[in-house]
């Protein structure tokens, strides 16, 4: 096998990801051979492989497949696009019996369909990232991708094809307390973003007897709507409107490979924090521990949305963005859940065996359509909630390259530095939060809001060039507006293109 690149490699923060074309066929097999040498180093003898539908990956999944069999690993490889959670699942099912099982996910999420990537768990389905899991996780990995260690090619070991979509939706369903029918006449407009995760989740949403109206529903890796990312501004707008015309549905949104979700009503789609708020519920009444019910969020997280967590009996836990991040932050602290505002819900979830910390977005949606099922009222609740919060959703501008996109940061931060508001890049406890969390008239000891109080959170993406992404809420709709129209014009000026 040939050597990279010097210098030059596809990992980044939360996992790997590039450009189709970006690298070669040799460079991505070094990638997997390098994966695969830090699973040997963890005791790693089993894996399972997965891919969602964009097309870019399929070849990429034999490839793989290639490089684990003849390592002498044993490979459980599942031939249809699924979801990320899915491939979770999959993970787990395999390591009750083979419990030193390491899974790779083909998937470049909600990126464009250029795109392509691989998500690493380990034993036990432990999601790795940059500096973030055993040995350092992604670090170790690029550490051997760009040193000379190799596996050495022996016997072919075994490989299993294995289909587990029923399993996970039985499990699923059975997480979230729901039995087959017992969500009818729950009427729900559903964009699926052509996305990996339509089959799984129209099997579940059919069993528990909603009555969906899909969009978007055939898996097509082009993603000829676009970017799948349904958290991007504008993006549910045919969604909306369908629940508009049908008259009281629920709006559920997914991205690339399920893993993101978004949730609204026919007015418009709530912001993560308050969708939250029943799927909190329903898990705090579940729940049979005493301890503090700890929950994560990120900065975007409106104030009144953790007010109402709050009165849920959750212990809100201020953390950074960044899956693998979020997801061991979780197991340290044995949380139930944490909530990112781009659209990531995360549970702590337990089938027999020690608890995993992964996002089920099968669970999260039918937590949230199990609430509606019991207070008829929740969408207008959720709506009365939402009106009080202007939220922008998260808006992106690519710069020309790094460095600009830095200057474009310091202005913009610049403008709120001079209208007096708060900045800061670490929680209290001194964890990086990745980003610029900013604030005016919001007091986060107390909970405490002033009047035209209002929050941002500015951050460069880790798995795309010269990249800043923003995020606005405020009490006040014109200031909101303001500031988010502030920094369209300021990255605007500065070159910036606005991207999906």
């Amino acid at each position: 096998m040939s050597r990279p690149t010097r210098g030059r490699d596809p990992i980044r923060v939360y996992d790997a990801r590039w450009e189709a074309e970006e690298f070669s066929r040799e460079e991505v097999a070094r990638l997997v051979e390098a994966t695969l040498i830090y699973g040997r180093l963890l005791g790693v003898d089993t894996v399972t492989i997965c891919r969602d539908a964009r097309f870019g990956c399929a070849p990429l999944m034999e490839l793989a497949a290639d490089i684990a069999l003849g390592s002498g690993f044993d490979v459980v490889l599942c031939l249809d696009p699924v979801s990320t959670p899915q491939s979770y699942f999959v993970t787990y099912h395999v390591s009750q019996t083979c419990p030193r099982t390491m899974g790779l996910t083909f998937t470049a999420s909600h990126n464009p369909a250029g795109y392509v990537g691989l998500k690493v768990v380990v034993p036990p389905v432990q999601a790795i990232g940059m500096d973030c899991g055993p040995l350092g996780g992604f670090r170790k990995i690029r550490e051997i991708y760009h040193g000379g260690d190799t596996l050495a090619r022996v016997r072919r070991a075994r490989l299993r094809v294995r289909s587990l979509a029923r399993e996970y939706v039985d499990f699923s369903l059975r997480t979230a307390g729901l039995t087959d029918g017992c969500l009818e006449g729950i009427p729900v407009v559903f964009d699926f973003f052509s996305g990996a995760a339509a089959p799984e989740m129209m099997d579940a949403l059919q069993r528990a007897g909603a009555s969906v109206v899909p969009l978007r529903l055939v898996p097509d890796g082009s993603f000829p709507g676009g970017s799948p990312n349904p958290a991007s501004a504008g993006k549910m707008e045919a969604a909306v409107t369908a629940a508009r015309e049908a008259g009281g549905s629920v709006v559920v949104g997914t991205d690339g490979d399920g893993d993101r979700l978004v949730f609204g009503d026919e007015n418009g789609i709530f912001s993560a924090g308050i969708a939250a708020i029943p799927i909190l519920a329903q898990v705090i009444s579940e729940r049979k521990d005493p301890g503090p019910a700890q929950v994560l969020f990120d900065p975007k997280v409106s104030p009144p949305a953790l007010a109402e967590w709050t009165r849920l009996g959750v212990t809100p836990s201020l953390f950074r963005n960044g899956h693998s991040q979020i997801k061991e932050r979780m197991r340290c602290m044995e949380a139930i859940a944490a909530v990112e505002e781009s659209g990531h819900f995360y549970h702590r979830l337990a089938g027999g065996g020690p608890p995993i910390f992964v996002e089920n977005s099968l669970v999260t949606i039918l937590l949230f359509l199990r609430s509606a099922r019991e207070r008829p009222s929740l969408l207008r609740e959720l709506r009365k909630l939402q009106d009080r919060v202007f939220t922008t959703g998260e808006f992106n501008f690519q710069l020309q390259d790094d460095r600009s996109r830095d200057a474009a940061m310091s202005e913009v931060l610049r403008g709120f530095r001079d209208d007096g508001a708060d900045i800061v890049s670490r929680t209290a406890d001194g964890v990086d939060l990745e980003g610029f969390h900013v604030s005016r008239g919001v007091d986060s000891r107390t909970g405490v809001l002033q009047d035209g109080w209002y929050q941002a959170y500015l951050r460069v993406a880790t798995n795309e060039k010269a990249v800043i992404r923003s995020y606005v809420s405020a009490a006040d709709p014109g200031i909101g507006q303001g500031w988010e129209q502030r920094i369209r014009h300021t990255l605007s000026a500065l070159g910036g293109r606005q991207i999906d």
